[in-house]
């Protein structure tokens, strides 16, 4: 069974620095090797955050609190992630939030 939601962005994006440091990431994954952008996850896998070649910030999106509504089975915490059809695929629980790797914004979640 799957399911799927729409969120809108505004209420996602993380605020807090201290959760979003490249050094406290947990997993990293490169979104696209011409740009060398990345994706890394906090220490209290929560927030994805994006970042250039640079290690400047692009944007950060707090995907477990963008999934607060969802049924999400299993823990409510980012165990990895990965590319998948020019999205960010995030694994939450036993499912996937998909992430737009452009803007940052939570599109939907799927479970299996």
């Amino acid at each position: 069974m799957v399911s799927y939601a729409i969120f809108t962005s505004s209420a996602l994006f993380a605020g807090s620095a201290d959760t979003n440091s490249i050094t406290g990431s947990f997993y990293r994954t490169v979104v696209s090797t011409n740009t060398e952008q990345y994706a890394i996850v906090d220490s209290q896998k929560e927030v994805v955050t994006l970042y250039d070649k640079a290690d400047h910030l692009i944007w950060a999106t707090n995907v477990v609190l963008g999934l607060q509504a969802e049924p999400v089975m299993s823990e409510r915490k980012i165990w990895g992630m990965q590319v998948y059809k020019d999205e960010l695929w995030v694994n939450v629980g036993r499912g996937y939030a998909i992430v737009a790797i452009k803007t940052g914004g939570l599109k939907g979640f799927a479970q299996r």
